[in-house]
């Protein structure tokens, strides 16, 4: 059920990248080129996972991915966020909820490859 779930999410969240691009991009680094390709380039990556998670088509792969795109969003975004305003609430707030979502999809995508390769 939580793989469902997962793959479900994937897909708003990807096309609300692309829809609420202006506001995805201030999220991407400023020190990385093409700021709107990332924004794109990640949003269609979430939707393309969400597809392999609910279609099974590479879903270990699929998972993988997106945990590793949410664990890197984790510390490129609110890590220099922290270090920038270390007493603010709002860059901490925003790493530890990133920081669980990138968890939980770390545990999803562990659970079900390990799952995959055990049926014979």
């Amino acid at each position: 059920m939580a793989r469902i779930v997962f793959g479900v999410s994937l897909i708003p969240i990807g096309l609300s990248y692309i829809v609420y691009s202006k506001e995805t991009v201030a999220l991407v680094p400023a020190w990385l080129a093409f700021r709107i390709g990332w924004a794109y380039l990640t949003g269609i990556g979430q939707i393309v996972c969400g597809i392999g998670v609910l279609f099974s088509i590479y879903p270990r792969v699929a998972e993988m991915v997106e945990a590793g795109m949410l664990s890197l969003f984790t510390l490129l975004v609110w890590g220099p966020a922290i270090l920038a305003a270390p007493i603010k609430r709002l860059p901490w707030t925003a790493f530890f909820i990133s920081w669980s979502i990138a968890s939980a999809a770390w545990m999803i995508a562990n659970n079900v490859a390990g799952k995959a390769f055990h049926k014979g």
